[in-house]
């Protein structure tokens, strides 16, 4: 039962950092997508007008993304209805863009006003604690897997295919039988 929960809770912890190593992969993505947008004026106006808001209407303002994306994530679903899966595809992803490129663009604008709500910098803390647990729990099984392929020959490039993926089957056995 314990093994059963510890298994649980790996996969727990390789879920958050997916989708944590998601936003920090694309945030950067989108803010540079943000920055090739020609329009510094109105971002410049946006930041200002943030900057006049108090702390809890600038928490609403990140219904905005929600609201942006959502009428175009109907649209993809109603391309994928007439069987337009690439249109509908390319839709929903902008739609996606869109919604994380405002979302990271609005929260590097006002993170210090957020954080000064209490229950708000007490909910960031606890994802950051959450983030440092889930690395935790996660980096002794990559270190475990990174022997594992250096062993075997796919990390350092020794040999060919076949012979890396014989001595890699080998390593899986001899870890499953202890």
């Amino acid at each position: 039962m314990l093994r059963l929960k510890r298994i649980l809770w790996t996969a727990v912890a390789v879920c958050f950092l997916a989708v944590s190593w998601l936003w920090d992969t694309l945030a950067p993505l989108f803010r540079a997508f943000f920055d090739l947008i020609p329009l510094e004026r109105v971002k410049q106006a946006i930041i200002a007008f943030m900057d006049r808001l108090a702390p809890y209407p600038t928490l609403a303002v990140f219904l905005i993304p929600v609201v942006a994306s959502e009428p175009i994530k109907l649209g993809s679903f109603w391309l994928f209805a007439q069987k337009q899966w690439l249109a509908g595809g390319a839709a929903f992803l902008f739609a996606e863009i869109l919604r994380f490129g405002l979302a990271a663009f609005l929260f590097k604008a006002c993170k210090d006003k957020l954080l000064s709500i209490p229950w708000f910098a007490r909910l960031y803390g606890l994802f950051v604690r959450a983030h440092a647990w889930a690395h935790a729990q996660v980096d002794p099984l990559k270190a475990q897997i990174r022997a594992m392929l250096v062993e075997a020959g796919f990390i350092g490039g020794r040999g060919p295919l076949l012979r890396r993926l014989r001595a890699l089957w080998r390593i899986a056995r001899r870890g499953s039988a202890a």
